[in-house]
């Protein structure tokens, strides 16, 4: 159930990484986290009606996407306060966790975003969608080892999500190991997506080592 609910997240964290990221073919989130349409929450507004007649307080799934409703409105501060209390009363309501994540991603907080996934990892270890976030924030710290190795386990729990394994192609591009990168990209993508791919890879980490390393939160110490 707890798997189900990070599946039906509409979080991306994958796109906070920027333009790098931006401009591959594929890669990011999973499909199974795709957008929960806000036009759902309000055909529930029956479900609202009832519980401020009943004098109940709004569940976990309300706050969430009253949340939702909020960061599209831009309103971050008070999304992120509804988001921390839904946390603080339904620990296990995971979709609040992703949904924090991107928040903090968004701001540039990557050490927060990864904090709060591993939280929720320690709720459910083996939410692929979690592992596939957590490893969006690595490679943002440009820890590229580590983004590989929780790209590799949510590939190895959904091993039909090719996300997870063109994730996986980005990390080794990132680290130089470009022949295996290419084996994955052409395991899911045309050749000219992959030969597309390869390039930014190869631009990207060439700008990476000219670039100096500007002090903030979403580098590596």
């Amino acid at each position: 159930m707890k798997d189900i609910q990070s599946r039906k997240s509409g979080v991306c964290v994958g796109l906070c990484v920027g333009i790098l990221l931006g401009a591959f073919c594929l890669g990011g989130c999973s499909e199974s986290a795709a957008p929960v349409p806000t036009s759902e929450w309000a055909q529930g507004s029956s479900d609202l009606d009832f519980q401020a007649q009943a004098d109940r307080p709004p569940t976990a799934k309300t706050l969430w996407a009253m949340a939702d409703i909020l960061a599209t409105q831009g309103k971050d501060s008070e999304c992120e306060y509804v988001l921390k209390r839904v946390i603080q009363s339904d620990p296990e309501f995971l979709l609040a966790y992703n949904s924090l994540a991107e928040l903090q991603m968004r701001g540039g907080h990557t050490n927060a975003a990864i904090q709060t996934l591993q939280e929720a990892l320690r709720i459910c270890p083996d939410d692929p969608v979690l592992l596939n976030n957590l490893g969006m924030c690595r490679l943002v710290r440009r820890d590229y080892e580590n983004a590989l190795r929780v790209f590799n386990k949510a590939a190895a729990i959904a091993p039909e999500n090719m996300k997870y394994r063109a994730n996986m192609a980005v990390a080794l591009g990132l680290m130089g190991r470009e022949e295996e990168a290419l084996a994955l990209f052409r395991q899911v993508l045309p050749e000219d997506q992959t030969v597309h791919n390869l390039s930014v890879l190869r631009e990207a980490s060439k700008s990476e080592k000219l670039a100096p390393t500007a002090p903030g939160d979403s580098r590596l110490p």
